[in-house]
C-alpha cells in the first residue's frame, strides 16, 4: 500500500478469509445466451467487516472508505447517507489496477456514548464480479476504512487492520453487476449485523492484504438513486402459453390492468410489467406470501412480438424477450420469510429494462411497485420542447439514454454482458451530455481513469477502464482522451482539468507521431454504417482533428510552443490527406462515403472551391439517398452540425424529420423509448436484429441533439469565450421551401430550449406559427445572429421598432450585441416566410 491521502499513515486493506479470489470464466461475445435462463445461486453471502470503539461526548466524527469491489456502510443499525441520500455502488468503477476513489462521509449523528459499531457490507461490482473479464489477477474483494473522531478523551484513529471482524452472510445472498442479486428474507439484514448488541461469536478476524495502488478523494459525482421514478404502467397476468401457429405460441392471459403497482399472482402465473420507458435501476416493491415461497423477477427491454423464431422473438408472444441480455442472467431472485410483508430493493446491482415478468413457487401479493432510477447523480441543465411530437419523443429517448448508460462511467449499454466504457459511443455523444447535464466533474473522474489505463506507448484503450478482451488506440475511440478534455474546456472553461491531463495526452500524441501519417489504429471504422468508409481514411482524420484540438488546447493553457508546434502538425497531416485522399477538386472515388465528406469537412482538409464542391457533393448523396443517412456512429455523431455549419440547415431538418430506415425517427415509429445501437434493432416489418449484438439503450445516436441546441435552439459557446462566458444566439429556423421537404413530412413550427450554463440559464425560444418571434435570456453578454425571414424591413425589439439596415447583415442574419438580460425580437410576415 503506497502512502496515501485517505490513511494519513500506512493502512491495511482486509478481506474476509471466507472467500477465495474471483474465478472469472472466460467467455466469447455473442454467444452463451442460454446461460442467461439459468438461477442464480445462493453462494453464502456476502463479506462483511465490523469494528467497535467506545466514544465519550463526541463533538466531530468522520469515516474515509473505499473497497476493491462495491461497499455500503451501517453504524449502530443505520444506513449511512450522504445528506439526504444515500450513496450506491461505493466506490465506482476505476482501473483498480492503477487507482481506487475513497468516500467521505459526516457520521457524527450515527454515534452513541458508550460501544459503537461500523460495518462494512461489500460486494464483487466492477472489481471481481464478471464484468470485469479477469483484467484483475487474483482479485479478492478488500475493504479499506479510517475513522476520525474528535471527543472528550481527544481525537482518535481507527484504521481497517487484523482488529476488525469479518463474516460471510446475511440476506444478500449472491450479487453481481451482470448476473444480478439473490435475496434471502430468512437471512439478517446489515442493519441487524451492525447492531452494538448482534451476536458475533462466529465472526473471524479479517486478513490484511497489500495493493500497490493509488488511493484519492471522491472526484465526481456518486452514484445515486435520481430525484425521479418511473411508475409501472400495466401489468399482464398469464398462465402457460397458447398455439397461435408460431413456434414459440402467445401467452395465455388471465387478466390485464392498467393499476400496476399492486396485484396478486397466483402460483404457475406470471405477471409481465410495462414500466413504459426504458430505464437503468431496480424495481422497488414490498411483497407477502408464505415463508420459503421462491420469486423470480427477469428483466427485458421487449416483448416478444409475435412466437415466430424467424423474427428473432425467443418465447411466446407477449412474454420478456431478453436473449439480446446475451449471457448476463439479469435476475433478482428473492426467498420469502414469515413476516407479513417484506420490501424488495437491490443494491450491489443494476438492470436495463422496460419490462420485468415475475413468478413464483406460491401465491405472491405486490404492492407499492416502482421503478428505481439508478445513476451517476449529474444534475440536468438542458431542456427542449418543439412543435412536433415525434422529435419530442426522440429528445426524451436521448435524454433517457443518457440518464441509464452515465453510470460511473459512460457505457455503451446497461444491460447485457458488456457495460463498458466504449471511448467511441463517449467521445461522440459528450457535447451532447454536456448540454443535458453538468458533466465536468464526471468526466474529470472519468479522464483519470482514461490515464490510468493508458499504455506505456501512449494509446488510449477502446474501452475506459480497460479490461483485458479489449484493445487499445482503435481511430475515433482512442481519440475520446483529446475530445472529452477539449469538449469541457469548450463547455465549462475547465482549464484545470486540460492541464491535469495535458502530459497524457502528449504521450498520445507522441504515439500518434511514432507511426507518421497513419494516425491511431484502423479498428473499427464508422460503426454500424450503412455505406463503408476506409479505416483507414478515418484515422488519418482523427489524427488532424487530434492536432487541431491540441493546438486550441494549448494555447489555452498558456503553452504558445505546443500550440505552434501542433499547428503546424495539423498543416503536415492536412498536406499528407489532399495528396493522399483527393484528386480533381474533390476526394477520390473510393473515398466518396457520407462519413468521408463530413470528416473532410468536419477537419478543414478542403479549402475554397474545393470545400464548396464537398458540400454540394455531400448534399446529392444524401438527397439522391431519398434524404436518408448512410452513416454509422462516426458518420451520425457530426453529419448534422457539420451541414449546419456548412450552410445546410434545411436538409439536416429533412434528415432529423426522416421517418424510413436509417433515420432517427425510425425507432421511434417502432416504439423506442430510448436510443437503439443499430438504426434497426427492431421493425415491425420484420422483428428483431442480430442477437449478438442489439442494445435497445445505446445513446450514441443521440449526438444528433448537439446540432438541436447549437442550431436549432441556437445557443452556443463564443469559440473565443469559452464556458458560455460569452453567448453565441443563432437560432436557425425550419425555412425549407414546399419543393425542398421530402413527401410525408411537416415543418417545426417552434422550438423552446434553455440551457443552465456556468454563469446561469439561457433562454432560446423561437416560432413561425405568427410571424417570426425569437425569445431570448441571457446572463451574460452575448452575439446574436437573428435570421431575417421577412420582406417588411423592420423588426421590434421588447416592443420598440428597428429597420435591419441599423445594423451589419451576414449569411442572412442580423448581428446584434446583446447586454445581460430579456428580449423578445418579432418580424411580422409581409407575404410568406423565405
Amino acid at each position: 500500500m503506497r502512502k496515501d491521502e485517505m490513511t494519513k499513515g500506512y493502512g491495511k486493506w482486509i478481506k474476509c478469509p471466507q472467500f477465495d479470489a474471483a474465478v472469472i470464466p472466460s467467455f466469447q461475445w455473442g454467444t452463451g445466451q442460454n446461460e442467461q435462463h439459468n438461477p442464480i445461486a445462493d453462494e453464502g453471502g456476502l463479506g462483511m467487516f465490523m469494528r467497535e470503539f467506545e466514544v465519550r461526548g463526541v463533538k466531530t466524527a468522520t469515516i474515509d472508505a473505499t473497497a476493491l469491489g462495491v461497499f455500503d456502510l451501517y453504524i449502530n443499525g443505520e444506513r449511512v447517507k450522504n445528506g439526504d441520500t444515500y450513496d450506491e455502488l461505493k466506490p465506482g468503477w476505476e482501473d483498480y489496477k492503477k487507482h481506487v476513489l475513497y468516500y467521505s462521509y459526516d457520521i457524527s449523528d450515527y454515534l452513541s456514548d458508550g460501544k459503537n459499531v461500523v460495518l462494512a457490507v461489500t460486494a464483487p461490482g466492477w472489481y471481481a464480479g464478471r464484468i470485469s473479464f479477469g483484467s484483475y489477477p487474483d482479485a479478492e474483494i478488500c475493504f479499506m476504512a479510517g475513522i476520525h473522531f474528535e471527543d472528550k478523551n481527544g481525537k482518535t484513529d481507527i484504521y481497517t487492520d487484523e482488529k476488525w471482524l469479518s463474516f460471510k452472510g446475511g440476506r444478500i445472498r449472491k450479487s453481481d453487476i451482470w448476473d444480478g442479486e439473490y435475496i434471502d428474507f430468512n437471512q439478517k439484514c446489515c442493519r441487524y449485523y451492525s447492531r452494538v448488541d448482534t451476536d458475533r461469536s462466529d465472526w473471524r478476524p479479517a486478513e490484511t492484504k497489500v495493493y500497490e495502488i493509488d488511493i484519492t478523494k471522491q472526484v465526481g459525482p456518486s452514484i445515486q438513486v435520481r430525484d425521479f421514478s418511473v411508475a409501472p404502467q400495466s401489468v399482464t397476468i398469464y398462465e402457460g402459453k397458447k398455439d397461435n401457429g408460431t413456434d414459440f405460441g402467445e401467452i395465455n392471459v388471465i387478466s390485464e390492468s392498467y393499476i400496476a403497482d399492486a396485484f396478486t399472482l397466483k402460483k404457475g402465473q406470471a405477471a409481465v410489467v410495462d414500466f413504459g420507458q426504458n430505464m437503468v435501476g431496480w424495481p422497488v416493491f414490498d411483497i407477502a406470501g408464505a415463508k420459503d415461497t421462491s420469486v423470480m423477477v427477469r428483466f427485458g427491454e421487449m416483448l416478444n412480438d409475435s412466437g415466430e423464431a424467424a423474427r428473432g422473438n425467443d418465447n411466446p408472444k407477449g412474454s420478456i424477450y431478453s436473449i439480446n441480455y446475451r449471457s448476463a442472467k439479469a435476475k433478482l431472485q428473492c426467498v420469502l420469510s414469515d413476516k407479513p410483508k417484506m420490501h424488495v430493493l437491490p443494491t450491489f446491482t443494476f438492470y436495463g429494462f422496460r419490462y420485468i415478468e415475475i413468478t413464483a413457487s406460491d401465491d405472491i401479493e405486490i404492492s407499492a411497485l416502482s421503478g428505481a432510477v439508478v445513476g451517476s447523480a449529474t444534475k440536468e441543465t438542458g431542456y427542449m420542447e418543439t412543435s412536433h411530437k415525434k422529435v419530442n419523443k426522440l429528445i426524451s429517448n436521448i435524454l433517457w439514454g443518457q440518464r441509464g448508460n452515465y453510470l460511473t462511467v459512460p457505457t455503451d449499454c446497461p444491460q447485457r454482458d458488456e457495460r463498458l466504457g466504449w471511448t467511441g459511443d463517449t467521445q461522440i455523444f459528450c457535447n451532447t451530455a454536456a448540454y443535458n447535464a453538468d458533466v465536468d466533474g464526471f468526466f474529470k473522474k472519468w479522464l483519470r481513469d482514461a490515464r490510468d489505463s493508458q499504455s506505456p506507448e501512449g494509446m488510449y484503450p477502446d474501452v475506459i477502464p480497460s479490461v483485458r478482451v479489449v484493445g487499445f488506440g482503435g481511430a475515433a475511440w482512442a481519440d475520446a482522451g483529446i475530445v472529452v478534455p477539449y469538449v469541457m474546456l469548450k463547455m465549462y472553461n475547465d482549464t484545470e482539468l486540460v492541464a491535469e491531463h495535458f502530459d497524457s495526452m502528449e504521450k498520445y500524441m507522441g504515439w500518434l507521431d511514432s507511426r507518421g501519417m497513419e494516425g491511431p489504429n484502423p479498428t473499427y471504422g464508422d460503426w454500424l454504417a450503412y455505406e463503408p468508409t476506409d479505416n483507414r481514411y478515418i484515422a488519418l482524420a482523427y489524427y488532424a482533428y487530434d492536432a487541431k484540438m491540441m493546438a486550441e488546447m494549448s494555447d489555452a493553457i498558456g503553452k504558445e510552443d505546443r500550440a505552434e508546434h501542433y499547428g503546424a502538425l495539423y498543416k503536415e497531416i492536412k498536406a499528407c490527406f489532399i495528396e493522399r485522399y483527393c484528386e480533381g477538386g474533390d476526394l477520390k472515388p473510393d473515398h466518396r462515403s457520407q462519413t468521408a465528406y463530413l470528416l473532410a469537412l468536419m477537419t478543414d482538409m478542403l479549402d475554397g472551391e474545393h470545400k464548396t464542391a464537398a458540400v454540394k457533393a455531400l448534399h446529392d448523396k444524401i438527397v439522391n439517398n431519398g434524404y436518408k443517412l448512410s452513416t454509422g456512429f462516426v458518420g451520425a455523431g457530426i453529419l448534422n452540425k457539420v451541414l449546419a455549419e456548412n450552410g445546410e440547415c434545411d436538409l439536416a431538418y429533412s434528415l432529423l424529420l426522416q421517418t424510413a430506415n436509417p433515420s432517427w425517427l425510425y425507432s421511434v415509429d417502432q416504439g423506442a423509448t430510448t436510443i437503439w445501437e443499430r438504426w434497426n434493432s427492431y421493425t415491425i416489418a420484420t422483428g428483431f436484429g442480430d442477437v449478438g449484438m442489439n442494445s435497445f439503450n445505446h445513446y450514441a445516436y443521440g449526438a444528433v441533439q448537439e446540432w438541436m441546441y447549437r442550431y436549432v435552439a441556437g445557443i452556443e459557446a463564443d469559440p473565443e469565450a469559452y464556458g458560455f462566458e460569452r453567448v453565441i444566439l443563432q437560432p436557425t429556423p425550419d425555412c425549407r421551401k414546399p419543393d425542398e421537404i421530402p413527401d410525408g413530412q411537416e415543418k417545426i413550427t417552434w422550438v423552446k430550449a434553455h440551457y443552465d450554463s456556468i454563469h446561469g440559464r439561457i433562454v432560446s425560444n423561437w416560432s413561425t406559427e405568427d410571424g417570426f418571434v425569437y425569445e431570448t435570456e441571457t446572463p451574460v453578454p452575448a452575439t446574436l445572429k437573428l435570421p431575417v425571414l421577412t420582406d417588411g424591413g423592420t423588426f421590434t425589439v421588447n416592443g420598440v421598432e428597428h429597420k435591419f439596415s441599423e445594423f451589419d447583415i451576414e449569411n442572412g442574419r442580423v448581428i446584434i450585441t446583446l447586454a445581460p438580460g430579456k428580449y423578445e425580437f418579432i418580424q411580422k410576415w409581409q407575404q410568406k416566410m423565405k
